[in-house]
């Protein structure tokens, strides 16, 4: 729910709307897509991990919900988004005005907005006594770093592991704090990053699957295919062009169209080795697995 129908329902309910109020709501709504459409858009994926009792720590500086405005009467715990992911919580801004709000911003947080259409999510299981989260998000200009490493200092016994991209020029960076020290960063494959968390990999699969035109959709238990394998029957079935392609369709990053049949067909050179390098393998795992070798596929 937006910050005018917020103030809205307040006004219905005779509520007053003191400045305190307003700097509270300000600061409890997060920076919206629509206030970001002039920025150089960010993908953020960070991973927090550590000792369970100290990741609720960090969830408390970090996350925040409607029932955590104090301000609000009860009966309106339930407006605005589910909990997500704000900047200010652990680095508050004063505004004393609303002038150069993205200045502010980028000097407390690195980035020129707080925290947009922010998911949460727990991580995967670990030993007994620690626990993970996993947070994605997107932000104005640049990644949070700033933030990132006053999380990291205020749970010092914490591991976060932040991967970022920019699509407007196709470069993603990974950096990891341990102990409160940063003790990596590093430019990685933006097509890497575009792979890991962009595609849906079962649904391609499925299709590649279908591309190799194995009699009654069965693969063959008995002699385990290879990436060259797998890569010559598309060839000969004249489908090697429409499968690489097809990784365009399932990653709206790389551009490029659903139906490409005839083979000669020009391929981009770096979608291609994209193809070899990252798809053909897992595909050729995923072959292996139950779920591949079940009949029709997923």
């Amino acid at each position: 729910m937006t910050l005018r129908v917020t103030r809205r329902l307040l006004s219905r309910l005779a509520i007053p709307t003191s400045r305190a109020t307003t700097a509270s709501l300000n600061r409890a709504v997060p920076a919206s897509r629509a206030a970001a459409t002039s920025l150089n858009r960010v993908e953020n994926r960070l991973v927090v991990t550590g000792g369970a009792a100290s990741l609720e720590a960090f969830k408390t500086d970090a996350l925040v919900s409607p029932a955590s405005l104090s301000f609000l009467p009860r009966g309106l715990a339930w407006f605005g988004e589910p909990t997500t992911l704000t900047f200010e919580r652990l680095l508050p801004i004063a505004r004393p005005t609303l002038e150069a709000p993205e200045e502010l911003a980028m000097a407390r947080w690195g980035c020129a907005t707080d925290a947009i259409d922010a998911s949460v999510h727990e991580g995967a299981p670990r030993a007994k006594g620690r626990a993970s989260v996993v947070l994605e998000f997107e932000t104005g200009q640049q990644p949070p770093l700033a933030w990132l490493a006053a999380a990291a200092e205020s749970q010092p016994t914490l591991r976060f592991g932040l991967k970022w991209a920019h699509p407007s020029s196709k470069a993603a960076y990974e950096a990891v704090y341990q102990e409160a020290r940063l003790i990596h960063k590093t430019q990685v494959s933006y097509h890497g990053w575009v792979w890991e968390h962009k595609v849906a990999k079962a649904a391609l699969f499925d299709e590649l699957k279908a591309l190799l035109r194995f009699p009654d959709g069965r693969v063959p238990r008995k002699r385990k295919l290879k990436a060259a394998d797998v890569e010559a029957r598309l060839r000969a079935a004249g489908a090697y062009t429409q499968a690489v392609m097809l990784l365009a369709y399932h990653a709206n990053d790389w551009g490029g169209a659903r139906e490409v049949r005839a083979e000669g067909v020009a391929v981009p050179v770096r979608q291609e080795r994209v193809f070899h390098s990252l798809v053909l393998p897992e595909f050729v795992a995923w072959l292996r697995s139950a779920e591949g070798l079940r009949l029709g596929g997923a």
